[in-house]
């Protein structure tokens, strides 16, 4: 398994595999990758095949793909829900991943990201995999300082961090707003603090899930912006304590050995794969008290006049600071 910024790198250094799968379902990193790949594989204004196994059919993918010309130029080919490939095809598939033509370069596109399970399992064996998930912050962090190195620019850290805060919900809109900030400078130049500040909007578009990562990680600061964020754009406040319910009680499930990996958790996939390390931020112990906290907070915001966002914002601190 590559992680995403090696990947990216090796790529960009010109060392190119000749067939990957990429998997995860981040749109901008699977596109941003692809690009990479045509710039370093394909001559200048050749277009690079494109197929869905939505639309097209798995014969035809695979005739292009195993087609033979003597004069012919190099390929890129990406294959988009590869996942829907069966039967004979899919043996094809296989069968051409542990022997593929160099003069091509496939990129399968899956968007689940299951390693240990059917097609994803057996390409990993014979194909490098990047890992095409949301990134969690600090993941988020590299890819950012990577995409302003490779459009020619610098990035204060201070100035790294302010857009991180500011628009660090995905991978695109932080690149959105680089793209915006790029076009008043001269390659080469500096992204300041000043200048992240002055040009780049504060987020409005969190989810909960938003809100349950950055309690997992214990980041007070940010978990009490999205939180009045959230309360501001009509999320209502029994919601917001639903949310933290739903993320304690797996966490209990988690340090008492009674999670079942195979049961909907109402978790979305990050959030799922940072319980294992809040683990090692919120004990037993806090976890039972926080959880009978959440139903207090339930019950005050059903049944007293008390201004929601105060019980909200006191409980939210709270649990972060660990005063609980």
């Amino acid at each position: 398994m590559l992680t995403y910024s090696d990947a990216a790198k090796q790529v960009s250094a010109g060392t190119l595999a000749p067939v990957y799968l990429l998997a995860g379902g981040d749109a901008f990193l699977e596109d941003f990758f692809i690009d990479e790949v045509v710039k370093g594989f394909l001559p200048p204004g050749t277009r690079k095949l494109v197929f869905s196994l939505d639309d097209d059919r798995a014969d035809q993918v695979l005739a292009e793909l195993t087609a033979y010309a003597l004069f012919q130029e190099r390929q890129v080919m990406v294959v988009r829900q590869v996942r829907r490939i069966t039967g004979a095809a899919r043996a094809e598939l296989l069968a051409y991943a542990g022997n593929p033509d160099p003069g091509k370069c496939l990129l399968l596109v899956m968007e689940e990201y299951q390693p240990s399970r059917g097609l994803h399992k057996e390409l990993a064996k014979t194909i490098p995999v990047v890992d095409t998930r949301p990134p969690f912050p600090d993941k988020l962090r590299s890819i950012a300082s990577y995409y302003v190195r490779q459009k020619g620019f610098i990035i204060q850290p201070e100035a790294l961090d302010l857009l991180l805060d500011l628009a660090g919900d995905t991978a695109g809109h932080v690149v959105s707003e680089l793209e915006k900030i790029f076009t008043s400078l001269q390659e080469g130049e500096v992204v300041t603090r000043e200048l992240v500040a002055a040009q780049v909007a504060p987020d409005k578009s969190y989810q909960l899930w938003h809100f349950q990562e950055a309690v997992a990680r214990r980041e007070m600061e940010r978990s009490l912006r999205i939180a009045v964020s959230l309360m501001e754009y009509g999320t209502r406040p029994t919601q917001v304590v639903g949310a933290l319910a739903t993320l304690f009680g797996q966490l209990l499930f988690i340090h008492t050995g009674t999670t079942a990996e195979r049961v909907y958790t109402g978790l979305n996939k990050p959030v799922t794969a940072r319980l294992k390390a809040m683990q090692n931020l919120y004990s037993l112990n806090e976890t039972c008290q926080i959880l009978r906290k959440l139903l207090a907070a339930d019950v005050s915001l059903k049944s007293t006049p008390m201004e929601p966002s105060q019980v909200l914002i006191a409980l939210v601190a709270g649990i972060c600071k660990g005063v609980v």
